[in-house]
């Protein structure tokens, strides 16, 4: 198997299960997260399923560009949508929040993988990885645990290993406890 061979199917690969977490994600949270919206504002739940759908639009874009070895024109349209403004948390709950982790982390993870591409210093990739995962404290997830692992891997590319090393064991933390909340809910 070829390196691009490889690559074109671990993007597909990518882009079922953010598509399928995406979804599950929402669909599990959306209510328990979304504030009540301000009067005259837009409800949290019509912005939340837009939010979705483009971001759903994007990646399915994203690997059609990808298999067409147009890698530039991929990480291009990511920077467009990351040049949006993101919804608040109290705009969308914390469901906006994961959304943003979501296109943040395969953004980086295109930037890592293909670094002759728009070549960015590893400096800019640490800046991009602190932009995506924000302030905002949220509840353990794969979205939040991959950009903590990414980051993770660019500070190791820094030569920041301690630093590394904690990124690192943040992404594993929460994927930890999202694999014993799966196995305990597989028991019941």
């Amino acid at each position: 198997m070829t390196r691009a061979t490889g690559l074109i199917i671990a993007a597909l690969v990518g882009m079922f299960l953010g598509s399928g977490m995406t979804w599950a994600l929402l669909g599990a949270r959306a209510a328990a997260v979304a504030p009540a919206a301000a009067p005259g504002a837009r409800a949290a739940p019509d912005l939340l399923v837009t939010l979705a759908q483009t971001l759903e639009a994007e990646h399915r874009r994203v690997d059609l560009l990808i298999s067409r070895g147009e890698v530039a024109a991929a990480i291009g349209a990511l920077e467009e949508v990351r040049a949006l403004r993101w919804p608040s948390v109290a705009e969308g709950g914390e469901a906006a929040v994961l959304l943003r982790h979501d296109l943040f982390g395969r953004l980086l993870r295109l930037r890592l993988d293909y670094p002759e591409v728009s070549a960015r210093p590893a400096a800019e990739l640490l800046a991009l990885c602190d932009q995506g995962l924000g302030a905002e404290v949220v509840a353990a997830n794969a979205f939040t645990a991959r950009l903590h692992a990414l980051r993770g891997e660019v500070l190791e590319a820094m030569g920041r290993d301690d630093e590394a090393l904690v990124s690192y064991e943040r992404a594993l933390e929460q994927n930890r406890a999202l694999l014993q909340q799966a196995l305990a809910e597989e028991e019941r």
